[in-house]
């Protein structure tokens, strides 16, 4: 399993995006990837939920929900997500080791930013260090494993 991205919509907003695959990649890229990916997951809840997962021909997406408390003492929603490359032990995999994984990120997340503003985005960038350590070696490319290995 290769883990492309990992990340936090919060209400439908991209608030974080960790990309393993480009990480150099363009802000605005990664906010629209965000939004499109959001407007896809809301479309699939109206149809089918609760939405844990999607596939296409070369990807796989997964999905855990909760709920978040803002400064305002308001629910909103909270969707972690992987997208990661396709692999045939996908659905087996899914409620065993994947899912557990992302409570962890929002179990994280949720007990350092409750009661927070989500409007600005900036004040989360510290929690791309917690998804890294949660995700651990799943997001490493095969050179940086060999690297880790080798020469640590």
């Amino acid at each position: 399993m290769f883990i492309y991205e990992a990340g936090i919509i919060i209400g439908g907003v991209p608030t974080i995006t960790v990309n393993y695959n480009k990480p150099f990649e363009d802000e605005l890229d990664s906010i629209n990837k965000c939004a499109l990916l959001s407007c896809i997951l809301n479309f699939a809840e109206i149809l089918i939920s609760p939405v844990e997962s999607f596939e296409s021909n070369n990807y796989t997406f997964a999905f855990k929900k909760d709920k978040i408390i803002g400064v305002d003492e308001e629910e909103t929603e909270l969707h972690a997500y992987f997208i990661m490359k396709r692999y045939k032990k996908f659905n087996k995999d899914l409620n065993s080791k994947i899912i557990p994984v992302l409570e962890r990120i929002i179990k994280t997340f949720k007990e350092k930013y409750r009661n927070r503003d989500f409007s600005y985005s900036t004040q989360f960038i510290d929690f791309r260090q917690d998804i890294n350590k949660i995700i651990g070696i799943s997001s490493m490319t095969i050179e940086q494993k060999v690297e880790l290995l080798f020469f640590s």
